[in-house]
């Protein structure tokens, strides 16, 4: 299906709304709490914050009738329309779900698959993401691209739509994972996808191949574009209503590359375009699926000299499609000061929620309405500070986050 483009982001699913009786926050989070958990099942440690947090609803807060959609457990397909809620026939997108990441061995074959959805199930999750193409660049189902059909990129046994009729009936809904510039595997095996000197003689990577370094690909080529365009595809015609785009970005350049590398691939006030050119041509392959770029929090709201990184994406946030933005909360990524200058910043405040409430409101503020949904990276964090961000995104309204 083909889509038009320009500014036509909607507030559909506003980060923050008109805040809510206790109980009722309780049966609204319950529903779209979402805990993804490295690899395998849940740790019972998050668990049990997440656990911990809902029994300190408010007992004394008078219920209000809860909708179908308000159920714990019920997966939704999509919303139904009323105030802020998608328009009749739109994607529906993560929000809803009670998700758990699966390690890649659970799509080795069928019978791993099937039991690893069963075992979910019973621990109470109606939504699993699969790492499609992990960072590396291996595709852990068989794709029908045919320059890779025979290599060892291909580590699936199991078509995408093999994949997918795992999950019919079940209950249980599959959320699709792509890798899409950090690949050191595709610009082998695929002309038109890799870095080059401009000068010629070969492929340039981040690093000598000996120290450990890595090609990347290109979005500004039209293989790279291509490619994943079809990974894409195939997801979406397979069935897959929801697919994150991660790491879409570009290698850092030192001096010496800034010198080999064509200029308008390395111009950090215009190659944003590549990158906005990119996912404008995996938006046109997606179908009817939902695309969710996933970023970094401290890249969105430290970007006083501009977005980069993670977030350079949102330099050419007006010319991008409608998407939603999954935006990462890492401890080890902020200090004790936000930095608005070169020279200025404000201390950051110590209290978990005071930190988590001004963080994500400076975001969706930078962002400038699209829909935001938290996740958060639980390492380094404690049961009890889980359990505060957890309620102060409740107090906040958030509609659903991601726990990795």
């Amino acid at each position: 299906m083909a889509k038009s483009y320009g500014r036509k982001i909607k507030r559909s699913r506003n980060l923050y709304k008109r805040r809510k009786g206790s109980t009722r926050k309780f049966l609204e989070i319950a529903a779209t709490v979402v805990i993804v958990a490295g690899l395998g099942f849940v740790g019972w440690n998050v668990g049990k914050a997440v656990h911990d947090y809902f029994q300190d609803a408010d007992p004394a807060s008078t219920p209000e009738e809860p909708s179908p959609h308000d159920v714990p457990g019920e997966p939704t397909e999509n919303n139904e329309p009323s105030g802020d809620d998608p328009e009749p026939g739109e994607p529906s997108s993560v929000a809803g779900f009670n998700a758990i990441v699966a390690p890649s061995s659970v799509l080795d074959n069928s019978t791993s698959l099937a039991a690893y959805i069963q075992q979910a199930k019973l621990n109470g999750f109606n939504a699993i993401v699969l790492e499609m193409k992990d960072s590396t660049g291996h595709l852990h189902f068989d794709s029908e691209y045919a320059l890779l059909r025979d290599t060892e990129i291909v580590r699936g046994t199991l078509s995408a739509a093999q994949i997918y009729a795992a999950f019919e009936g079940t209950g249980v809904k599959p959320v699709a994972r792509v890798n899409t510039l950090s690949d050191r595997l595709a610009p082998g095996e695929i002309d038109d996808v890799s870095y080059v000197f401009a000068a010629g003689g070969g492929r340039w990577a981040d690093d000598r191949i000996e120290n450990g370094g890595k090609f990347w690909a290109n979005p500004f080529l039209q293989g790279t574009r291509d490619y994943n365009a079809f990974i894409i595809r195939e997801l979406s015609n397979a069935g897959f209503t929801d697919i994150i785009l991660a790491n879409t970005i570009f290698p850092f350049f030192r001096g010496f590359d800034l010198g080999v590398l064509a200029p308008e691939f390395t111009a950090a006030a215009t190659r944003f375009e590549g990158l906005v050119g990119f996912v404008k041509a995996l938006s046109e392959s997606a179908g009817d699926a939902r695309l969710i770029l996933e970023m970094s929090l401290k890249d969105v709201v430290e970007n006083y000299a501009g977005f980069s990184n993670t977030a350079e994406l949102l330099r050419g946030r007006r010319d991008l499609p409608e998407l939603e933005l999954l935006l990462v909360y890492s401890r080890d990524d902020f200090g004790t000061e936000y930095k608005t200058g070169e020279s200025s910043s404000f201390v950051l405040p110590n209290d978990i929620s005071s930190l988590i409430d001004v963080l994500y409101k400076q975001a969706v503020n930078q962002t400038g309405g699209f829909s935001v949904t938290p996740k958060l990276n639980r390492e380094n964090l404690t049961d009890r500070e889980i359990s505060e961000i957890l309620r102060t995104f409740g107090d906040l309204g958030v509609e659903s986050f991601i726990i990795r």
